[in-house]
């Protein structure tokens, strides 16, 4: 299990068959200069299959949407065939519910990118759709 807090948000991926994760500090260590990124990207399997991207934030639900797209347009290079998947854990989704719906409409038609947004605790499974690698 792997286990990711800050300011009250947190974020555990379930991990049971024990497969490789490599967790990535974006903000600060893999990129470090004035642009937009996420907070972490979790790299999953011995041969990556899959990214995971998260943004843990406060209510602004645009601005780490647009932190999420920064970062995967960064990275496009080293994870272009790889399943991709954001998450925003924000301290309160906005009662604008038609914006969240709107953000992962465009995540998914211009980006091909599922985004989940939560707030204050997310739990994933990597064994599970849509983290899971079908070709093993």
């Amino acid at each position: 299990m792997i286990v990711v807090e800050e300011n009250k948000r947190k974020f555990t991926i379930h991990n049971q068959k024990k497969k490789r994760i490599k967790k990535v500090q974006v903000d600060g260590c893999l990129i470090d200069d004035k642009r937009q990124r996420c907070d972490y990207l979790f790299e999953i399997g011995r041969v990556c299959h899959c990214v995971i991207y998260l943004e843990l934030k406060g209510a602004d639900i645009e601005k780490a949407f647009s932190q999420l797209i920064s970062t995967m347009k960064y990275l496009e290079s080293r994870h272009q065939k790889l399943i991709k998947v954001c998450h925003i854990v924000a301290s309160r989704v906005p009662r604008a519910i038609p914006k969240v719906y709107e953000l992962k409409s465009e995540m998914v038609k211009k980006y091909k990118v599922q985004l989940f947004v939560h707030t204050n605790k997310a739990d994933v499974d990597i064994e599970r759709e849509p983290y899971h690698d079908t070709s093993t």
